[in-house]
């Protein structure tokens, strides 16, 4: 593990708070190469732009989560029959399967 000394963010308030972390060195190298290239002024960019893309991933996600629950929410329900009803539908379509 190599160790990043300082992330650096500004929030809406324009505050910055530090965190020191450690990440595999494979990470840091990729992230240093990417400042090298000029896709990035520091390495404080490079985690902050990856924190954002994780983020806007994650809601999106959630978005796609809550549209999925409220999808099942509308479509209704079947009441529980029981296991033995479950167990019942299955014989009936393994028996339809083998004829």
């Amino acid at each position: 593990m190599s160790k990043h000394a300082c992330w650096a963010s500004f929030d809406a308030m324009g505050k910055i708070d530090q965190l020191s972390v450690d990440i595999p060195a494979d990470f840091r190298e990729l992230a240093e190469g990417a400042v090298a290239g000029g896709e990035f002024s520091s390495l404080e960019h490079v985690v902050d732009a990856a924190l954002r893309a994780w983020a806007a991933k994650r809601e999106a996600d959630m978005e796609k989560l809550r549209a999925l629950i409220d999808e099942g929410i509308d479509s209704g329900f079947e009441p529980w029959e029981g296991i033995e009803a479950i167990i019942a539908e299955g014989r009936r379509k393994l028996a339809e399967r083998q004829k």
